[in-house]
């Protein structure tokens, strides 16, 4: 142990009390700090994981799954198993219309401490975001979060050893029992890919500002759509498939069209009924690609083509559309109301409900 009045170990040729002394307290005190806070993030975070996995969440898991992962591969899915977790424990809405920790929440409040109900709040309030790193200090680092244009800084430093002012990361920060922590592994990106991310996350929050008073609302109810670019980002494979996926679905869009030409070349002397109804249905198919974003366009087209092959369509193109949003939106665990679709689509709230009832009875994804 270095005394007081011993040389500096840093071989500034001072005494240790003039020189790094101070230092090393604020650096054992800050280590004191993130050490408490981790204990208490992982003792809460096991018991809320152990009460996942009861019989009860068995079908609530699998469906997580489906919604999360973009490939069906478990090799592969292994890499992102950390971030699923984090999703299905904070994210994920269970079909009580509630998210894991807050059931957990509700059924275990009398239980839990004080320590333990802040963590858990706080990891509800999180969200995932772009940060650029400002300035790194000895007990913080200073971020600025680039889509809500604010700054923030984080105490766990140790996670951003790595890596230099004015980098660019992707995280999810959380207040633990007083530190600014991350409470997934942080990614580096480059600077295309923020622009592309960034201009991708305003598109789709401009298209729903009816739903979303505020962007950081917004971030926190589809953290879906980051996990989505995360994996892109862990595995190019992913990115290929996706790219193959599209590119086969234009395609097979494209064949539909053609057919659709000839039949009704062949169907000339059909009669008005029938005509007006194929361009109702076109019309309704036109509207969900006008209004609704990219992430649930494909569900969406796959719920209307799915309900109009099999069913007769009556009433208006936009009690339809907006109905068909909405379902594929509740389907993918987003925080929606009826009256902010409608409101969208120019339609009453019910005229949306007794159209979402009619697709509901028949479909599921």
């Amino acid at each position: 142990m270095v005394g007081r009045n011993d040389l500096c170990p840093c071989n500034s040729g001072k005494k240790y009390k003039k020189c790094c002394l101070n230092k090393d307290k604020k650096n054992s005190m800050l280590k004191q700090k993130v050490d408490f806070s981790q204990k208490h993030d992982i003792s809460i975070t096991q018991k809320l994981y152990a009460y996942s996995r009861k019989d009860k969440f068995y079908d609530e898991y699998i469906n997580a799954q489906h919604k999360f992962y973009i490939v069906d591969d478990k090799e592969i899915n292994s890499k992102f198993n950390s971030f699923f977790n984090t999703y299905y424990l904070q994210d994920y809405i269970t079909s009580d219309n509630k998210t894991i920790a807050i059931s957990f929440f509700e059924e275990n409040k009398n239980k839990l401490n004080v320590i333990e109900k802040n963590i858990l709040k706080s990891k509800l309030k999180s969200y995932i975001t772009i940060y650029k790193i400002l300035n790194i200090e000895e007990d913080k680092a200073v971020l600025k979060d680039l889509i809500l244009d604010k700054e923030m800084y984080i105490e766990d430093i140790n996670v951003l050893k790595d890596l230099k002012v004015g980098e660019l990361i992707i995280g999810r920060m959380a207040n633990v029992v007083e530190v600014n922590k991350f409470i997934d592994t942080v990614l580096s990106i480059s600077e295309k890919i923020k622009d592309v991310i960034v201009a991708d996350i305003n598109n789709i929050y401009e298209k729903n500002k009816d739903v979303y008073k505020h962007m950081e609302t917004f971030l926190i109810y589809n953290t879906n759509i980051f996990y989505k670019y995360i994996q892109q980002l862990i595995d190019p494979e992913i990115g290929t498939y996706l790219k193959e996926k599209k590119k086969a679905s234009n395609a097979e869009e494209k064949n539909i069209e053609e057919n659709n030409i000839e039949e009704n070349n062949i169907e000339k002397q059909a009669d008005t009924k029938k005509t007006d109804d194929s361009q109702e249905e076109c019309e309704v198919k036109n509207l969900i690609k006008e209004n609704i974003e990219d992430a649930y366009l494909e569900v969406a087209l796959t719920i209307w083509e799915e309900y109009k092959n099999n069913n007769e369509v009556k009433g208006t193109e936009n009690g339809w559309a907006s109905a068909v949003e909405y379902h594929a939106k509740k389907e993918d665990g987003v925080n929606v109301t009826q009256s902010a679709i409608a409101k969208k689509y120019k339609v009453s709230p019910s005229t949306l409900g007794k159209r979402y009832k009619e697709i509901k009875s028949i479909h599921k994804i």
